[in-house]
Formats: structure tokens, C-alpha cells, sequence
């Protein structure tokens, strides 16, 4: 059960908040929080898709802080305040200067946290009508958790006290999100896809692709590593005629390809496993470099794209004269 403590013999007082902003919705909630503005006059409100404090008033005395546990014992202490604090306020306080630690060693820390470079993508398919985004942001973590080498890391952030809620597993969960933030990046909704993939012929006729494709390891190291990536797709398209109903075949066709928008200026590009489809530009220059591991380790923007068809010079001669001309033949149109 709850303990009072009582450090002092003074009585207490009354809170003031003069020194605080009364936040009276939650997009002003969030715009003082984030802003160091200190005008009295109400912000202009920013859009909140969704928040924990839905239908805030200025008769709920919710003030702004950037830092409310921190900052109510500092008032609390000096001015006389009596003090409630939540196992939950003090395992957050841990949890983002956690945060904070390891978003500022990221690369030092990589290794104790995962396997790969760079940023891997993490998302979640749901509809978003309606959805609850703390909901989703729990799921995200299980998702993340599997990424990770420390399988116990997300036991120990998320909080399971006698006094913890659902908004609190919520909250917990984006603080760990926002902990691995440097090593993945996160969506959900309902993204880009294609709807339905009717392959032709007969799953013997992709099966033959795949035996096809074996000479390539014959033709030196670039051509053995491009082998390396071509097998798990070739063997994507003959699963999908055995198990075209499967969720393995489903996750396949998902990951044909991931669109990259950058934040502000900067090109769009794409990865995925249709990448490996262009592995060396017209040049014959590979496209992966060494480090760039599976397909997800390659994004490529429309240009850097090589052309999937061929010219080849062929002389032509109409009674002994020389007609130079060049022959095109691949992949040059899209039927629609």
C-alpha cells in the first residue's frame, strides 16, 4: 500500500504555477513542451493525430514542463509542495536519460545492441482508422525486440508495477523506440504494395531459373555474390506457386520494395529485393558495394536505376554498301 513521508515540519502550500504555462488542450500541451516560448498569449495549435490527454481543459491544472517529475520535486522541495510521485515517474526519469546515453553513443553502443549498420526499417501493417497508436507503438516493440541482441532488453524497459496503466506500457514503449532510434527507423499504416502478382507459365518453368542461374558462380567473386542474392527471390517466385496463400509468400511480395522519403531536401530512393536486379550499372560498376549486405543494405534513387535492355552494333549491307544500325532488345515499356 502507499507510504506517506513526512521530511519536514512545516506545513505546505498551495501550488502557484507561476513559473509554468496552463496548458488547456493538448495541442498547446505539446506546443509549450517543445518550445522554449515564453509568451503568455496562446500558440497557434499544432495538429495532434492522437494523445493520452484527449479532452485536456484548463480546469484539469495541467502545466507544461519539459521535465515534470525533475521539475516538480525542485517546486515541491522549495516551495513547500506536498509531493505524489508513481513508480512510473521515477522509471521514466531512468528510462530517458537512458535515452539520452545511448542516442549520444550510438556507434560505441552499436554492437551491444545489434548486428547491422546503418538504420533498418521497421513497420507494421495496420489500417489507420481509428487505430491507437500507443497500441501499435507496444507492438513495435516486440517487432524491435526481435532485432536486438539483448533479448531481455525490452522486459526491462517496459514498466509492469502494481500501478502501471496502459498509457504507461504506451509510454514506455516509444522512450524504448526512441532509445534504438539511431539503429532503426519505424512506420505503420497502410503502405505502398501491390495488390495482386499474377506469375505466368509454370512453376517449372521458375524452377528452370533457378538452375539457370548457377553458372553465374563460374564467372568470379562480383558474379558469386550477385548468385547470393538472386537465390532467395528465384526461390520466392517458385514458392509462391506451392504456398501462393502463405503468409512467407505475402511477407516476400511486401519486401519487393521499400520507398525512402528524405526530410527535407534530398533524392528518394528505393531498396528491397528488387535491387538486386540491378547490381552493376551500364558500365558494368557494382551497384553493392561490399559492405552493403542483402538488399535492404542498397538504395538506390530512379536514376542510379541501369537500363534493363541491350544495344548491340550491327552492320547492314544492301548491295555492298554499308548501313550502320544498332539493335535494341529488354525490358523497355511498361504495358498497362
Amino acid at each position: 500500500m502507499p507510504v506517506t513521508v513526512r521530511p519536514s515540519n512545516h506545513g505546505s502550500t498551495s501550488w502557484a504555477g507561476r513559473r509554468y504555462r496552463l496548458a488547456s488542450s493538448p495541442e498547446i500541451l505539446l506546443h509549450y513542451t517543445l518550445t522554449d516560448d515564453t509568451r503568455t498569449s496562446p500558440p497557434r495549435a499544432r495538429q495532434v493525430v492522437q494523445s493520452s490527454f484527449a479532452g485536456l481543459e484548463r480546469k484539469d491544472n495541467v502545466f507544461a514542463t519539459k521535465n515534470g517529475f525533475v521539475h516538480a520535486c525542485v517546486d515541491a522541495y522549495n516551495e513547500h509542495h506536498c509531493l505524489v510521485i508513481r513508480p512510473e515517474d521515477v522509471w521514466f526519469a531512468i528510462l530517458t536519460q537512458f535515452c539520452a546515453y545511448v542516442n549520444g553513443h550510438a556507434e560505441e553502443l552499436r554492437k551491444r545492441f545489434c548486428a547491422h549498420e546503418g538504420q533498418q526499417e521497421l513497420h507494421i501493417d495496420v489500417t489507420l482508422d481509428d487505430v491507437d497508436h500507443g497500441k501499435v507503438a507496444y507492438i513495435m516493440t516486440k517487432v524491435l525486440s526481435e532485432r536486438l541482441r539483448d533479448d531481455d532488453l525490452r522486459q526491462w524497459i517496459l514498466p509492469a508495477f502494481t500501478t502501471t496503466t496502459k498509457v504507461d506500457q504506451a509510454v514506455a514503449s516509444i522512450i524504448f523506440m526512441g532509445t534504438m532510434q539511431k539503429y532503426f527507423t519505424y512506420s505503420w499504416g497502410t503502405r505502398c504494395g501491390i495488390p495482386s502478382v499474377t506469375l505466368l507459365g509454370e512453376e517449372s518453368d521458375w524452377v528452370k531459373i533457378q538452375e539457370r542461374v548457377e553458372r553465374l558462380e563460374t564467372l568470379g567473386s562480383e558474379p558469386s555474390r550477385w548468385l547470393r542474392l538472386l537465390r532467395p527471390i528465384l526461390d520466392g517466385f517458385a514458392t509462391s506457386f506451392r504456398e501462393p496463400e502463405s503468409e512467407a509468400t505475402r511477407r516476400f511480395w511486401q519486401s519487393i520494395c521499400n520507398e525512402h522519403v528524405p526530410n527535407g531536401s534530398g533524392t528518394t530512393t528505393y531498396s528491397g529485393w528488387i535491387t538486386s536486379f540491378c547490381f552493376w550499372d551500364e558500365s558494368g560498376r557494382c551497384l553493392h558495394g561490399p559492405s552493403k549486405l542483402g538488399q535492404e543494405g542498397v538504395r538506390l534513387t530512379r536514376s542510379q536505376m541501369p537500363s534493363g535492355f541491350s544495344k548491340v552494333p550491327v552492320t547492314l549491307l544492301r548491295d555492298g554498301i554499308e548501313i550502320p544500325t544498332e539493335m535494341v532488345a529488354g525490358s523497355v515499356a511498361i504495358r498497362a
